[in-house]
């Protein structure tokens, strides 16, 4: 079995965050939940430096970290302690694992790599001030956390999981998920339900009949009501989203024939290097004449249309919640200069992306 299987069955079934860098301490894969920290540079650097063949460490903020090197890699595995507050925020809580239970992870790890059980060094103490998370100051609403919510509700309406896992990392940094009472489990159980009648509402206009809809809805709120406990409340609620998010995409690929759909799943995953719609006629194993008369008798649109449409709307995303450039962004999204991205920007939204960036910031 190759590494990255290998590391993603085991992140799989234990729910280990795990991070994979070259011989030249570059990240090269990560086997992460989809809102998982990443390291700040002061942990990167320490991990770098270390060449031992099995390492533990105990964090100061206490997590815990385990480093495996194996041929020539660096097997990184973290036991955080940063997770999501009701509030949005990301926040310092015990370790979802035990230091035994960590410690034995590892030395599973090592076993299935190295064929054998290791001796395990003591834990050496590592200095840190935390992960790489952008935290809110307060967790008062916005009108950029409601932009930030509505646009995770359009990845549910367009039943797609990897922009949703995208959008909704946007959403802790910069959304309000409400803020907390006296009885903590309640208050989660309370926002679960909001963001379920969210998802609903969103479902519905994603195509999702509302009988359906509704009835999905009654069952995650009977779910959450049965619930002793949440030990995790943003993963609680993001694959909450991920089951409206499954009941659409299996109603679009209803309504769609095969071919358009592929098409559409195969643009919004590389809308930044296509080039010409002859490249998504290959892709698909079909004529260029024929999948344009199909898409556009099909969804109403013409492909340039709907490749266009995405750009912009990562566009607009990138304006709004990022430091980028224009420069920068029309770079990313695959333009040949800015000039371009602004031309097409402004066919869309009638103004230019630095007027609407302005409306932000």
């Amino acid at each position: 079995m190759q590494l990255e299987q290998l590391l993603q069955k085991f992140h799989d079934g234990t729910d280990l965050n795990l991070y994979v860098f070259d011989q030249e301490n570059k990240l090269v894969e990560q086997f992460t939940t989809p809102l998982a920290p990443s390291f700040n540079a002061q942990t990167l650097t320490q991990i770098k430096q270390n060449n031992e063949k099995i390492a533990l460490y105990l964090m100061t903020n206490h997590s815990s970290l385990g480093i495996i090197n194996y041929d020539r890699f660096k097997i990184v595995g973290w036991n955080t302690n940063f997770t999501i507050t009701g509030k949005g925020n990301y926040a310092r809580k015990a370790p979802l694992l035990g230091y035994q239970q960590f410690s034995s992870l590892i030395s599973l790890l090592y076993f299935t790599l190295f064929q054998t059980w290791p001796e395990l060094p003591k834990a050496q103490k590592m200095i840190t001030t935390g992960a790489n998370i952008p935290v809110k100051e307060n967790s008062a609403p916005s009108y950029e956390g409601y932009l930030a919510e509505r646009e995770l509700m359009d990845a549910v309406m367009k039943g797609n999981l990897t922009l949703f896992n995208k959008r909704f990392r946007s959403f802790i940094q910069h959304g309000n998920f409400g803020s907390f009472n006296q009885n903590e489990l309640r208050s989660e159980k309370d926002l679960a339900i909001s963001a379920t009648t969210l998802y609903t509402r969103a479902a519905i206009q994603g195509g999702l009949p509302v009988s359906e809809a509704y009835n999905l809805s009654d069952q995650i709120i009977k779910q959450i009501e049965q619930d002793l406990t949440i030990p995790n409340y943003y993963e609680y609620t993001r694959s909450i989203g991920e089951i409206f998010i499954n009941h659409v995409y299996r109603t679009k690929r209803k309504n769609l024939t095969s071919v358009i759909y592929k098409a559409q799943e195969f643009i919004v995953a590389n809308y930044a290097s296509i080039h010409n719609v002859d490249e998504i006629a290959e892709h698909l194993k079909i004529s260029t004449s024929y999948l344009q008369h199909l898409f556009k008798k099909e969804t109403g649109k013409s492909l340039i249309q709907f490749i266009n449409e995405e750009k912009i709307n990562q566009a607009k995303h990138e304006l709004i919640f990022s430091n980028k450039t224009v420069e920068e962004i029309a770079y990313d999204l695959g333009y040949r200069n800015q000039s371009q991205l602004s031309t097409n920007f402004k066919k869309l939204t009638k103004m230019t992306p630095i007027a609407f960036r302005k409306q932000y910031k």
